[in-house]
C-alpha cells in the first residue's frame, strides 16, 4: 500500500511532535530513509518515529519504509528534494512546485472537493477565517465565491472584530477555515461555535493524517512542497480554484448568468476594460 494513502486515511489524534515527523515522512522520506534521518529532520528523538508508524498501524518503522517504496514507483508523486539541497535557481524553484501539485490529487479525491462544493452552495452566507499568510489565500477564495453571486464574510483574528461579523452565523452559514504550518488559536472555538449553531464547516490545511477537535464536516490536507522551511501557497492556492470550479459546475447556466450581471454592473457603474500592454 502507499504510505499516502496510510496518512490520508489515518484517524489517530497527532501531536505537533508527530505532525512534524508526517511532514518529513511525506515530504523527503524514501525507502531508504532510516528513522534516525526522519527524527533529525524533524528535530525529535528516534523513539517518536517509531511511536508515529504504530499509531499509523505498522508494527514498527520497517514496515512504513516498505510502503514508502510504494510512493516512489511513480517518480513524479515521490518528495522533491529539499529547496535547500537542489539549489534556489527557477529551475529547481519551478521543479519543487511542481511535484507539489502533482501530488495534490494523491491527498484530496475529487469527491471530498465535490462534497465541499456541494454545501457551499447551499450556504446563504459563507464565512471565511484565516491569519498570518493565509490572509492572502482568504482575500483569493472570497473574491472567487462573490463572483459566483454568494455572500462572503472574511474574517480577521482579532477577537472583537471577529465576533461581530460571526453574529449572525446560523443553520444556513457555512465557515471555511485556513489551517496552515499550524492551527490559528481561535479557530477551534470558532468550528465549534459553528457546529452549536448547526451551521457547516471546511478546514483547509497542510498537514495530512492530523486530527482536529472539533472536527469540522470537511477536511481537504494536502502537503505542499517538499521544503519545510520554504512553503509557498501555490497548493492551498490551487484548492481554493478547484472549489470554485466545483462550485460553478453545480450550476453552471446559474453562475454564467450571475457573471454576466456582474459585468454588466460593472460597465453600468462606469467600469472599463483593462488596457493591453503594447510592445
Amino acid at each position: 500500500m502507499s504510505f499516502r494513502a496510510v496518512a490520508t486515511r489515518n484517524t489517530a489524534a497527532l501531536s505537533t511532535t508527530e505532525q512534524k515527523v508526517m511532514t518529513v515522512l511525506l515530504s523527503a522520506a524514501t525507502s531508504s530513509t532510516t528513522a534516525a534521518d526522519v527524527a533529525a529532520q524533524a528535530g525529535t528523538h528516534e523513539s517518536t518515529v517509531v511511536r508515529l508508524a504504530q499509531k499509523l498501524g505498522y508494527r514498527g518503522y520497517p514496515d512504513l519504509r516498505r510502503d514508502l517504496r510504494a510512493d516512489e514507483v511513480n517518480p513524479a508523486l515521490s518528495g522533491a528534494p529539499m529547496r535547500q539541497e537542489s539549489g534556489a535557481d527557477l529551475a529547481s524553484f519551478v521543479a519543487d512546485e511542481r511535484a507539489g501539485l502533482e501530488r495534490l490529487s494523491e491527498f484530496v479525491p475529487q469527491s471530498a472537493i465535490d462534497a465541499a462544493a456541494r454545501d457551499i452552495a447551499g450556504a446563504g452566507v459563507v464565512y471565511i477565517f484565516a491569519n498570518g499568510d493565509a490572509r492572502s489565500l482568504q482575500e483569493l477564495l472570497a473574491r472567487r465565491f462573490r463572483r459566483l453571486g454568494m455572500v462572503v464574510v472574511t474574517l480577521s483574528p482579532q477577537a472583537k472584530d471577529l465576533a461581530e461579523r460571526f453574529v449572525p452565523f446560523d443553520s444556513t452559514s457555512m465557515l471555511i477555515g485556513f489551517a496552515l504550518r499550524e492551527t490559528p488559536r481561535m479557530l477551534p472555538a470558532l468550528i465549534a461555535e459553528a457546529q452549536r449553531r448547526r451551521g457547516r464547516s471546511l478546514l483547509i490545511t497542510d498537514v495530512p493524517g492530523a486530527q482536529f477537535r472539533p472536527a469540522p464536516d470537511h477536511l481537504i490536507a494536502a502537503l505542499r512542497s517538499a521544503d519545510s522551511e520554504y512553503r509557498t501557497l501555490f497548493v492551498p492556492m490551487a484548492i481554493c480554484y478547484a472549489l470554485q470550479l466545483a462550485v460553478y459546475h453545480l450550476d453552471s447556466e446559474r453562475y454564467h448568468a450571475v457573471r454576466e450581471d456582474i459585468d454588466g454592473l460593472t460597465r453600468m457603474l462606469g467600469g472599463t476594460d483593462e488596457i493591453p500592454l503594447r510592445p
